[in-house]
């Protein structure tokens, strides 16, 4: 990934993932609707343009995700009412991330296969960080490993009350958040300067 293009996901780590309580069970279902609104983009966005100008494809685009997101988020009320209640708007920014990543509303010649590969790559590279970023919240802030269950949340207990590392329970709140992003986009910042730096002098 090239440096220029981590620029965006900055916002975009912002916008997706401080909304979302930090709990790896919520984690992973924002991963997996960041997955299925980004392969599911590209699809709609050639279907639309094969049979639509580029003005109302667009629009076509936009109709058929948020759809799509509203049909997933039924099937998470069928299977949990208290994870769509607790995730709230949140459940819809996945969309709004794969307009960004997926660059959606721009035109492309490129193959189906092609652009599917390419967004399967970004979309990897963001949901690593954001399952880290879940992680190290749920373990440090709550002391617990969590994943989705009909009831809300299966949680598997890491640490006791009396063993809860009282520093890092800051990571749990909003302002432990931000603070963990800000570290974390600056690691990845550090890491693909570092990779580049390795590639140019290859190239010399």
């Amino acid at each position: 990934m090239k440096k220029n293009e981590l620029y965006i996901y900055i916002p975009l780590s912002f916008a997706l993932l401080l909304p979302v309580p930090g709990r790896f069970a919520y984690g992973l279902i924002i991963v997996f609707l960041l997955y299925l609104m980004s392969v599911c983009g590209i699809l709609f966005k050639k279907f639309a343009v094969k049979f639509f100008n580029a003005e109302l494809s667009n629009v076509i685009v936009t109709i058929m995700l948020v759809s799509l997101c509203i049909l997933v988020r039924q099937l998470v009320i069928v299977f949990s009412p208290l994870i769509a209640f607790v995730l709230g708007i949140a459940f819809f920014m996945p969309a709004f991330t794969s307009f960004i990543l997926g660059n959606l509303y721009s035109s492309s010649s490129l193959s189906v296969l092609f652009e599917l590969k390419n967004i399967f790559v970004k979309c990897s590279f963001f949901c690593v960080f954001a399952l880290v970023f879940f992680f190290i919240r749920d373990v440090f802030g709550y002391g617990t490993i969590s994943f989705p269950s009909p009831n809300g949340i299966f949680e598997i207990q890491i640490f006791s009350a009396e063993n809860k590392i009282l520093p890092f329970s800051f990571l749990a709140s909003i302002p432990g958040a931000v603070v963990l992003l800000l570290l974390f986009n600056a690691l990845f910042f550090k890491i693909i300067s570092s990779f580049e730096i390795i590639e140019t002098s290859r190239v010399d």
